[in-house]
């Protein structure tokens, strides 16, 4: 019984740091970019690992393997928990304009429960994924112009369909040239700023659209923000956990969640059979250049689509 138990140990081990390593490979290999996906979740797996070890030692035949898998646990542990920290270590302040980016599934979200949510949070600016034309007319019965009367963007029958809306004046800079559409937008805000509002291909099937789409929003928020303050905001279809995400970061840009210290908030996906289980991974971001500070972030859960929307306040480091 203790060699199956050892064994079963060692090959979780053996999974859980082939996890932790994907967070640090580039690479556009379909089965590592969606092992990264959850590459988080090897922290509880360290330390269940860890605790095992420790209580086992004193019993074991082999302590010198035992104390190994504590070691390579307690290593995953600490690259994991590093990973994590931040989520939960943010600052407190004054918002000065609040965004929310949501994922619509082909137009199947509720259009009421969205406008009723852009209404509830005070929305300043919004941007959405896969607006069908049907459902862009529902939101607008629903009276989304009247609370954002400024919109770009094209609804369509396929997955391009980004656009945002605003209660600001929009300019648009030029349309992204990535799968699922995206937008390169002046927002006439108290702070002006240029707004990325994307959605990338998803690299579950074929993986090349997808690190195709990465590079070219690394390139274009690189420009955005030597320009000037910028957000980028939308359905990535990737994780902090994806090197690709991270390059996008390195720009000089903020994840909203990470610096609000938000926690952890997943956002894919909603729907299972079973009501309990919840969405395990965060694909939605609000990303923020130095001028802005993001004070807050919070998921909504909407009907009728496999996305939770992701509400971010952010504030201007240079306003009194």
């Amino acid at each position: 019984m203790r060699r199956i138990v050892g064994f079963l140990t060692g090959l979780l081990l053996v999974g859980l740091v082939a996890m932790t390593v994907a967070r640090f490979l580039g690479t556009g290999l379909r089965t590592l970019v969606l092992v990264a996906s959850f590459s988080c979740y090897s922290l509880v797996g360290f330390l269940v690992v860890l605790v095992g070890c420790l209580l086992a030692f004193r019993g074991a035949r082999r302590r010198r393997l035992v104390a190994l898998a504590a070691l390579v646990a307690t290593v995953g542990l600490m690259v994991q928990g590093l990973a994590v920290a931040p989520f939960f270590t943010g600052t407190t302040g004054r918002a000065d304009l609040t965004v929310m980016t949501s994922n619509l599934e082909f137009g199947r979200a509720d259009a009421a429960a969205v406008v009723r949510t852009v209404a509830s949070e005070g929305v300043d600016v919004l941007a959405l994924e896969e607006v069908t034309p049907e459902e862009l007319d529902r939101l607008l019965g629903a009276g989304l112009g009247q609370l954002l009367p400024h919109r770009l963007g094209v609804p369509s029958y396929t997955a391009a369909g980004t656009m945002v809306f605003s209660h600001y004046e929009l300019e648009l800079t030029a349309d992204l040239p990535i799968r699922n559409g995206g937008l390169d937008v002046r927002v006439a805000a108290p702070t002006p700023y240029r707004l990325l509002a994307i959605h990338t291909a998803q690299p579950v099937g074929w993986t090349t659209p997808w690190t195709r789409d990465m590079a070219t929003i690394r390139e274009r928020a690189a420009q955005a923000v030597r320009s000037g303050p910028t957000m980028v905001m939308g359905d990535f279809n990737a994780t902090r956990d994806h090197v690709q995400f991270r390059a996008i970061l390195g720009t000089g840009l903020r994840d909203a969640a990470e610096q609000a210290g938000s926690g952890w908030q997943p956002t894919w996906p909603t729907r299972y059979r079973r009501s309990w289980l919840r969405p395990v991974i965060a694909i939605d971001h609000v990303l923020v250049s130095d001028r802005f500070q993001a004070m807050s972030t919070h998921t909504v859960e909407l009907v009728g689509t496999d996305h939770r929307a992701l509400v971010a306040r952010v504030g201007d480091r240079n306003r009194d």
